[in-house]
């Protein structure tokens, strides 16, 4: 078996070529031309129950996955490698007037001689030696190459040892519908043939983890994400007298001051370090304009993690959070006290005090008062998603403010809770015979005498689908549960289905620059003529 770097570039150029973005009914366009690809090789027509869709999951946009098995007739060897790549994209506007250009790569690159460009862009740009367009790197280049993995393989099936599924899930860039869809199917795939699935690799895109970093990455598990997120209350008063309350928008700006992009927060396990968190939502909750301050706003972060648990991570906000009150307390007394001085008024210090609480600790107070609230809150969460309001973070943030009218407390507080979605992190360290082998494979790459070399890590740094091959410890889960306000109502998870597939995973990506960004670009020669063949090599040595 060979993989032919030009096959992949001229799938890569298909694929690109039809718009896809997240969140839109257009993703099923690319679900439907991998089945027509795949539907013009033998295998597939003779056996059509190994190519299907898989419908995703409540899902408005009405999106689907593709999944496809090759069962290698050559022995009877059960031994299956899992690989993924997702069809979506994000969207294309930030190409402004190039934006018909955006999913036309050799058009787009075209182009871009004609623009004024960053010197990074433009010496890429004039090597010859990438290809610009949305999704060229961000994956459709990484599904390109695994349809060819599919091509080669049912090529000659009775001269192929082993099995694959490949799944090309929607919705990756979003909430991961597609994958969350996909994993029961995996579950009944395996028990219905009896496969042993060895490891799940997916080939999503790779780049720079620094702005002067030269290497290229194979990666063996997978960062995890949480989504901590704080709902504040402070006390509402007119803007004339703005000492008489506390504004709810202080205290969110002083926890984002603290928390976004703070290193001291980022998890360090295995001499390998996290991005920090950053924000993704800050606002008040004040529905009109008005002259009075807000009493009520909200802020979450991206948390990514290598190692710690849920709880742990509760831990670690809660003295931040508690600290950040703590502050603007001590500054509003401060500018206080000097307003007084300057106006020649008495001086009394301010009422307020710190109180942080977790969402769990606020739902068993409530739960004392009202033991049914449970279903108080899952009838209230169904109610608000028949209305229309399907963002899972939205849900969980009306879950809160209800669970917090319902205790009746009216001091300004916080109470911090985890917003969906959820992603686990996985290490893979060698605590099985098929956790070495994927190691010691990826570490026989290496190679440091390349130009640009290429080096083994751990943990791929970036959100991806790998996250749901398998599950952190059963406590985990639980301090997960009761802080995600909605879990199992309007955001759920397959546990058990995960549980039961429990994989190590790999990232074994192309490589190139500024996804999600207009410069989105692919660095054609290792992408489709270098890693191909480490794909091939990776997935024939787990099948061994």
């Amino acid at each position: 078996m060979k993989l032919n770097g030009d096959r992949i570039k001229e799938l890569t150029l298909d694929l690109v070529g039809i718009r896809s973005v997240v969140g839109t009914s257009d993703e099923n366009n690319v679900s439907e031309r991998i089945q027509e690809i795949l539907l013009t090789l033998p295998y597939f027509r003779e056996n059509p129950e190994h190519l299907f869709y898989v419908e995703n999951k409540d899902d408005p946009a009405g999106r689907k996955s593709l999944m496809a098995m090759v069962k290698g007739k050559k022995d009877q060897n059960r031994k299956t490698v899992v690989v993924i790549g997702h069809i979506d994209t994000v969207g294309t506007s930030d190409y402004g007037d190039l934006e018909d250009l955006a999913t036309d790569p050799v058009a787009l690159t075209e182009k871009f001689n004609e623009l004024e460009l960053p010197e990074r862009v433009r010496e890429d740009l004039e090597s010859g030696n990438y290809l610009f367009g949305r999704g060229v790197l961000d994956m459709k280049s990484g599904v390109s190459i695994l349809i060819h993995l599919l091509e080669e393989a049912t090529r000659e099936p009775e001269n192929f040892s082993g099995n694959l599924v490949a799944s090309f899930v929607s919705d990756e860039e979003g909430n991961s519908r597609g994958m969350l869809s996909c994993v029961p199917e995996l579950v009944k795939l395996k028990k219905r043939y009896g496969l042993d699935y060895q490891i799940a690799l997916d080939t999503d895109y790779t780049s720079t983890r620094t702005l002067m970093d030269p290497n290229r990455y194979l990666y063996a598990g997978t960062i995890g994400k949480l989504m901590p997120s704080f709902y504040i209350v402070g006390k509402e008063t007119h803007v004339g007298d703005p000492f008489g309350g506390l504004d709810s928008n202080e205290i969110a700006a002083e926890l984002t001051r603290r928390i976004n992009l703070n290193v001291e927060l980022s998890d360090d396990v295995m001499g390998e370090v996290t991005v920090p968190p950053v924000t993704l939502r800050l606002r008040d909750l004040k529905p009109e304009y008005s002259v009075q301050t807000n009493r009520d706003s909200y802020v979450y972060f991206n948390f990514a993690t290598h190692g710690s648990t849920p709880s742990e991570v509760l831990h670690k906000l809660m003295h931040v959070a508690n600290d950040a009150f703590l502050d603007v307390i001590e500054k509003l007394n401060r500018q206080y006290h000097a307003f007084t001085q300057k106006m020649n008024l008495p001086h009394k210090k301010l009422p307020w005090v710190s109180k942080v609480y977790t969402y769990d600790e606020v739902y068993d107070a409530v739960a004392e008062k009202i033991p049914h609230i449970k279903n108080v809150l899952d009838d209230y969460a169904r109610g608000l998603m028949d209305k229309g309001i399907t963002d899972e973070r939205e849900v969980s943030l009306h879950l809160v403010k209800k669970l917090h009218g319902l205790w009746g407390k009216k001091d300004p507080m916080i109470i911090l809770y985890f917003s969906p979605p959820y992603y686990p992190h996985m290490a893979v360290n060698g605590k099985n015979e098929v956790e070495e082998t994927l190691i010691r494979t990826l570490k026989g790459f290496s190679d440091e005498t390349l130009e640009n070399p290429i080096r083994f890590r751990k943990f791929y740094p970036y959100i991806s689908d790998l996250s749901y091959f398998s599950l952190p410890d059963e406590a985990s889960v639980t301090d997960l549960r009761r802080n995600m306000p909605g879990f199992g109502i309007s955001y759920t998870l397959p546990l058990e289905d995960i549980k039961e597939l429990s994989l190590p995973v790999t990232n074994i990506g192309p490589y190139g620059f500024d996804a999600h960004q207009f410069t989105e670009r692919i660095e054609v020669e290792y992408s489709f003529y270098r890693l191909p063949d480490l794909v091939l090599k990776t997935v024939l040595e787990m099948l061994k």
